[in-house]
This record gives C-alpha cells, structure tokens and sequence, in this order.
C-alpha cells in the first residue's frame, strides 16, 4: 500500500458518499520539517525538500482539502507552527484535531479526530513522495470528483 492508494481511496469514497471534503492528517517532524529531536533546542522551521511546500500549497489551492497538523509538539510551540504555514501561504485547518467533523450516529471523534488521508513518517511514508503527490491528486480528482469542488479546476492546480 502507497500513499496514492491511500489518496484515491480517500477521494474514491469521498465521490460516492457525496462528501464535500477531503482532510488530511500531516505530521510535521521527518515529514514536512526537518526534526531536531533535541529537547530545550529551538523548533526547526525547514522544509524537509523542496517539494514539500510546492505540494501544500498546491493542495491547499483546492477548495475540498483541509490540512490537518499533526504532532506531538507542547502546545505552546503550536502557534509558532500554525504562522510558520500561514506565512507560507498554507491554510491550515486544524492542529491534533478537526474542527469541521464533530462526530455522528456512526463516528466518535472525542478521541481519534476524522481524517481521510494520513501522512506521516511512521505511517510508510517517505517525504520524497511530496513530488508527486500533486500529479497523483489531478489524477484521482478528475476520475473522483468531490462533491463541491468547483471554485478551483485541476488545471489551476497544475
């Protein structure tokens, strides 16, 4: 299993169940930023390559995305992350959590938060994938398309 079959997954079902939104659950650390790991060292604000944040923003451009920061930071280093994306360009739309997904008759999210694609180190993936997963995202959108994505074609995001 690769990240694209995660990421046609996440839009397949999407599709099919006429969800409007497609949240995605991305770890900072060996992820999108270089890791220190040093206790009491300043926080690492550098993107681990540098396809990582062409892909966000690219990502981000796409009215169904909602980028969820994920990480085990304190919370008194969350808004220094949380400008440090905005600054890029990046909206971000929740940090350990997603506020749009309250829960249902069939979800309970008062302990694991709902998301439709994770990215993360620990999970497989490899932050190389950042290079492509734009291309693979067209793709899948145009085969899938969600329900109300319709404010930025997939030839803007190209």
């Amino acid at each position: 299993m690769s990240i694209q079959h995660g990421i046609e997954q996440a839009y397949k079902k999407a599709h099919k169940r006429g969800f409007p939104n497609v949240y995605w659950a991305v770890d900072l650390h060996d992820t999108c930023l270089t890791a220190t790991y040093a206790a009491n060292e300043p926080a690492s604000y550098e993107w681990i390559n540098p396809h990582v944040k062409d892909a966000l923003l690219r990502l981000a451009a796409l009215p169904e995305t909602h980028i969820i920061l994920w990480s085990s930071v304190h919370e008194s280093e969350k808004a220094p992350y949380l400008k440090f994306f905005e600054d890029a360009g990046i909206r971000i739309a929740g940090f350990n959590s997603n506020p749009h997904e309250t829960g249902s008759e069939t979800c309970c999210v008062t302990e694991k938060f709902y998301f439709s694609i994770l990215i993360d180190d620990k999970a497989g993936f490899h932050h190389m994938e950042w290079m492509y997963i734009p291309d693979w995202v067209v793709k899948v959108r145009n085969r899938f398309p969600p329900k109300l994505a319709t404010e930025t074609t997939v030839e803007e995001m190209a």
